[in-house]
């Protein structure tokens, strides 16, 4: 045994507490001898064979204790005792409020600014892809650098454009020849040596040069060509004399073409463009002056560049190589206009059947339908044309939402113009630019709507929408699944007798709500909103309570959106009587040099901008209810009354050889979900909603209408995917509904295969039954909040 020192057990020794390096460490009890009793008794091979008896004995019974307790405990939180109390609901952050509202639309009375615009657009020619247009372009951009904005992009895409030859455009003529040559009359295009920018022409006309005897066909439409054959008059190989209006000028070179016409000559004639009467016309009143030409696209597949379908046409894609004679979508025989002066000229002499009454125009003239003229003379055109690419240039402007970012309104005008543009472009240009100054300056002030705002200008617009189907192309992915509407901007202003808009089904209410908020224009009913007067202007004969809102016509910026990628889009204008004159296709001066500040002050907004601040006021509520409406304000039914109105134009097909039982049925079956749904969201509580509730039932909202979309495009149609509506194949000014199945029935007319009808009923049919079930899911998330 060690001896004993000062250092007792347990306590911590270092060398420095000892006298030497030896530590001593004193071991209490260690001494005393151990007790023997149980040592004795667990020793031995009995003591082992205990050992292991107790040791089972205390696994055993800790298992069974375990049990008891962990049974227990499941029983406690299998069955828990219930809460009387309620979950609490977390109010919506964000919903449309009237005073935000009248903030905007105060602000939206600068006519100052409005003035500035507009001289600054018509100040030159704003043909797309020049150097006006372009000047333009970047002063704007340069400005809109000043605004409290969260983004502005500037894309350029490079596309084919189709420009007359401006290095010696009296190449292009059409003249009265004798048989052996001599030229008896030249047509006057009203083009300067100073001015060859001016020239009027007719894009995507290919480079031509033609003789023939004249044929007047009307208006161009295939009911036209009927009658004239009717009439037992050829049109194959002459040369087409049509009038503008009724349909588009696309549609009528495309049936002029199939009917094997060599050209068209296209003119306006008097009796709709000046009144029938053509001593009071522009500068005295708005109708067309005898001397006045038209310009327009004549490309009917519009998806944009010719030589990028499919994808966007961005520097560094590949730009598909081109026949001359041949880009995509455009006609392959020559086109160009005249005024009516040097149509009543070639009228005048012509040769053939008298014209049926409703043909005769306001020329003062017989109307014959040819072909050729007296002492046999033939017409003779030249068309010159230049295809070139060229860039052009999208400006976009972003202010981002405050709590659903990820989700677009999106409003846009275009900046190119066929001349001057008082009317088109310069009154959208200036309502977007005042909608983007007020919405912008107020976020600066403390507002910042719910969702994301995209105010764009877009190029060439002019030669069929190209710059925004470009964009559409490109944000495809993005926009596609969070736009929540796209709002149009095209010559708001063509006249004074009446508001007017276009839009797809499911912004109706909106339309009517936003258009109740302002006061009439009109002196004699300023006790009227704009929306009541509205209503006595242009009632629906089909719901007298409402005004008639159209169909989106195929020919505009919305196009795009909502036939490719079904974004609901509406299209606001202040317009002359419709019902009063049906044949304009729009104001008398559209797309000539006529267009001008001074037609636009004097005769479609007389009155100090007013009308353009009342469209400008009716927009920015209508923004602010799609932007802040806790609840996306779709108008549900109306998809409803759509499909029913598709199911009449079925019915009136009666094809004996296709049953329609099964797609009657969705439809009826999607009517009655939309009625439950439409109810159970005007009489909504939002008390009862939280943000996470109301993303998922706003996310199903916007799945809606892209349910009708199908990715590989209408048959014959791929530059529209829209199942439910599209443009008139015949006349991009009007539209169809359920155009795959009016396709397939056409189909089976002609080759008595009946599988195209089928494919196209069954496939809506399909797409109705998912819209049902996404009514279906929106019914559950909101029966669970009650």
């Amino acid at each position: 045994m060690p001896s004993k020192g000062k250092y007792v057990a347990g306590r911590q020794v270092s060398r420095w507490d000892a006298e030497s390096d030896i530590v001593d460490i004193q071991y209490r009890h260690f001494d005393k001898t151990a007790s023997s009793g149980l040592a004795d008794f667990f020793s031995g091979k009995k003591g082992n064979a205990l050992k292991v008896l107790l040791l089972v004995v205390f696994f055993f019974t800790g298992l069974i204790i375990g049990y008891i307790i962990r049974r227990n405990i499941h029983e406690k939180y299998i069955a828990p005792k219930p809460d009387p109390s309620p979950v609490p609901v977390s109010p919506i952050y964000q919903d449309y409020d009237p005073a935000i509202r009248k903030l905007l639309q105060d602000d939206l009375q600068d006519v100052v600014n409005i003035d500035d615009h507009i001289k600054t657009w018509t100040e030159s020619i704003g043909l797309s892809a020049v150097g006006s247009t372009l000047k333009v372009v970047m002063g704007t951009h340069d400005m809109w650098q000043y605004f409290p904005l969260d983004g502005l992009t500037w894309t350029n895409y490079s596309v084919l454009l189709s420009y007359p030859f401006l290095q010696s455009p009296n190449r292009t003529s059409i003249t009265l020849q004798q048989p052996n040559g001599t030229v008896l009359w030249n047509a006057n295009f009203s083009f300067s040596s100073e001015h060859p920018e001016q020239m009027p022409f007719n894009a995507y006309s290919p480079e031509a040069s033609v003789k023939g005897k004249l044929v007047f066909a009307n208006f161009g439409r295939k009911t036209d060509f009927s009658t004239l054959d009717k009439l037992n008059v050829s049109v194959n190989n002459s040369i087409l004399l049509i009038k503008y209006g009724k349909i588009h000028p696309a549609n009528k070179v495309k049936h002029a073409e199939e009917s094997g016409a060599l050209g068209v000559i296209l003119y306006p004639d008097p009796l709709d463009y000046a009144n029938n009467n053509t001593e009071a016309v522009y500068p005295s009143t708005w109708w067309l002056p005898g001397w006045a030409i038209h310009s327009h696209h004549v490309r009917y597949t519009l998806m944009g560049d010719p030589q990028s379908p499919g994808y966007p046409s961005l520097d560094g894609v590949y730009h598909q190589p081109y026949p001359k004679e041949n880009c995509l979508g455009c006609p392959r025989i020559p086109v160009q206009s005249v005024s009516y002066n040097d149509a009543r000229t070639l009228v005048r002499s012509m040769v053939g059947s008298s014209v049926p009454d409703d043909w005769i125009g306001g020329l003062g003239v017989s109307y014959k339908t040819g072909p050729g003229h007296s002492n046999d003379r033939l017409v003779n055109m030249t068309v010159i044309r230049n295809l070139v690419q060229r860039k052009i240039s999208n400006l976009v402007a972003e202010i981002k939402g405050k709590y659903e970012e990820d989700r677009y309104i999106i409003i846009g005008a275009h900046i190119d113009s066929w001349n001057r543009g008082g009317v088109d472009s310069a009154s959208g240009y200036a309502v977007l630019w005042e909608l983007l100054r007020t919405f912008s300056f107020h976020t600066k002030k403390g507002y910042r709507p719910r969702r994301t705002l995209k105010f764009a200008l877009w190029d060439a617009s002019k030669y069929g929408h190209v710059g925004s189907f470009e964009w559409v192309q490109e944000m495809e992915k993005e926009i596609g699944l969070g736009a929540i509407a796209y709002i149009n901007l095209d010559t708001v202003v063509r006249g004074n007798y009446t508001f007017f808009a276009e839009s797809s089904p499911l912004l109706f209410d909106v339309i009517h709500k936003a258009a109740s908020t302002v006061k009439c224009s009109d002196p004699d009913y300023q006790d009227m909103s704009v929306l009541e007067r509205w209503n006595q202007t242009y009632r629906d004969p089909e719901n007298p309570l409402q005004p008639k809102i159209e169909a989106l016509q195929g020919d505009s910026d919305h196009s795009p959106f909502y036939y490719y990628l079904g974004v609901p889009s509406f299209s606001p204008a202040y317009m002359y009587n419709p019902k009063k004159y049906p044949n304009l296709p729009n104001y008398p001066a559209y797309n000539t040099l006529e267009d001008t500040k001074d037609y636009l002050t004097n005769f479609t907004d007389r009155n100090n901008y007013t009308l353009h601040i009342k469209v400008t006021q009716i927009v920015a509520d209508a923004i602010l209810r799609l932007s802040d409406s806790a609840v996306i304000p779709y108008s549900i039914q109306n998809i409803a009354d759509m499909l029913a109105n598709g199911k009449n134009i079925v019915k009136l097909l009666n094809s004996s050889h296709v049953s329609s039982d099964f797609l009657f049925s969705e439809i009826d079956n999607f009517s009655k979900h939309a009625r439950l749904l439409q109810t159970e969201l005007t009489h909504l509580d939002k008390d009862k909603l939280n943000e996470e509730v109301l993303y998922e039932i706003n996310d199903k909202l916007i799945q809606l209408p892209r349910i009708f979309i199908v990715s590989a495009g209408l048959p014959n149609f791929t530059q529209y995917r829209n199942m439910l509506i599209a443009p008139h194949p015949e006349n991009l000014y009007q539209t169809q509904v359920f155009p795959g199945i009016v396709w397939g029935y056409n189909n089976g007319q002609l080759s008595g295969d009946w599988s195209d009808m089928q494919i196209q009923q069954s496939s809506l049919a399909v797409a109705i039954r998912q819209a049902s079930r996404n009514l279906q899911s929106i019914l559950t998330v909101l029966h669970s909040l009650q």
